[in-house]
């Protein structure tokens, strides 16, 4: 196939560029333009700033990372694939009417959101996994100062996901709904067993009740379907904030840090060390590289696939122990290539082990590395994309 010129188009909420490297390493040229909007909003004057770039600068392709309505609306204008590569779950653009558009072309990271997609007859529908960005990473330089700031045995990144909306709710249905909303939670906390713990277990009856306890239906106020909303936002969130603070309370006593939790002091665990977001193009890659031990915990809202902390931890020269998810095996080799948990006391017994067993964690750390530099990287990526657009 021959060289495409690809457009990267970033805007304000995400200026990821590894799009961009990938278009280029892959013997493609590209170019960035960057809009004044959100990803997930649709903008009529950026689209229109887009039409007229591109008028003057014609392409073949326009990529994102994640989908655009405005980015979609000027390429179907325009009459030029535009592919969007997923990689959150929910999405709610995803439910936009320009995801219908027939230039659209989505590659999303995990499967069960792949055909859901498919079955709302959203076009060119494709499976892709998440990947790393090994030239970038191979660019830091870790000095002195960075090992003294980031070296520990054990750290998780991710916000706690303090959100009052679960709260308000439970406090307010009555005893019977009540008691099926926190049935559901109980039934999805700290499981991960390959079995779907959160679609379509809430009842139409809890569903419209919480629709009424709200000043307006707030599944329609972001576009997305209510179920949807109560069960990938409000259930997956709240689930995770208790999650995430079981999890540091089962390996306190290992002394681990956490990344971007912002807890204030009267709610942190006794023995973890909190510590700010990290930015994510030099000092997270330090981190992860530096952690003997890279804790990972998904939202229940990404049912099958691997989140891109996954590639990202990986791709840092990091060693990463996370929740199992249904494709984990189709990806990589598990105890092998990567190392799963079940539950939460199946992690704490794994970091433990781990951090006593140094060449059992490095040969599973090189031989990850080893997999992602492979199978999961940028150029792999936009070749895999190219291909599916142009040639189908």
């Amino acid at each position: 196939m021959n060289a495409k010129r690809c457009l990267l188009v970033k805007c304000i909420d995400l200026v990821l560029d590894d799009l961009y490297w990938g278009s280029i390493e892959s013997g493609n040229t590209c170019d960035s333009l960057e809009l004044s909007c959100k990803t997930l909003t649709y903008d009529e004057k950026e689209v229109e700033k887009i039409l007229k770039h591109v008028r003057s600068n014609p392409y073949d392709i326009a990529l994102t990372m994640n989908f655009s309505p405005t980015v979609s609306a000027a390429c179907k204008e325009l009459e030029i694939p535009y592919a969007s590569w997923i990689y959150d779950c929910p999405l709610q653009s995803l439910y936009s009417k320009e995801a219908q558009n027939k230039t659209n072309h989505f590659f999303i990271f995990d499967k069960y959101l792949m055909n859901n997609c498919i079955e709302r007859g959203l076009p060119n529908v494709n499976y892709l996994p998440l990947a790393s960005n090994i030239s970038r990473m191979g660019q830091l330089k870790i000095d002195a100062a960075d090992e003294t700031a980031y070296s520990c045995d054990i750290s998780f990144v991710g916000m706690q996901y303090v959100d009052g909306r679960y709260a308000y709710y439970r406090a307010n249905l009555d005893e019977a709904l009540r008691d099926q909303l926190n049935s559901i939670a109980f039934n999805m906390m700290g499981k991960w067993d390959g079995k779907d713990r959160i679609h379509n277990t809430m009842s139409e009856d809890l569903i419209d009740a919480m629709v009424a306890l709200s000043d307006e239906d707030p599944g329609d106020k972001l576009g997305l379907p209510s179920r949807l909303y109560f069960e990938e936002v409000v259930m997956a969130r709240a689930v995770a904030y208790t999650e995430r603070r079981l999890m540091m309370e089962q390996i306190a006593g290992l002394n681990p840090r956490w990344y971007g939790a912002n807890a204030e002091l009267k709610d942190q665990i006794a023995g973890v060390d909190y510590h700010p977001f990290l930015t994510y193009n030099d000092k997270l890659p330090k981190a992860y590289n530096l952690s003997r031990i890279n804790l990972s915990t998904s939202l229940h809202s990404i049912f099958s696939g691997l989140p891109l902390r996954t590639f990202d931890i990986i791709g840092a020269g990091g060693f990463i122990l996370t929740n199992y998810q249904p494709e984990t095996e189709e990806l990589f080799e598990i105890g092998k290539e990567i190392v799963v948990y079940h539950s939460f006391e199946e992690m704490a017994a794994l970091a433990k082990f781990f951090l006593t067993h140094e060449s059992a964690r490095m040969a599973i750390l090189l031989a990850g590395y080893e997999r992602v530099c492979r199978d999961y990287t940028y150029p792999v990526a936009v070749e895999k994309i190219l291909d599916s657009v142009f040639i189908g």
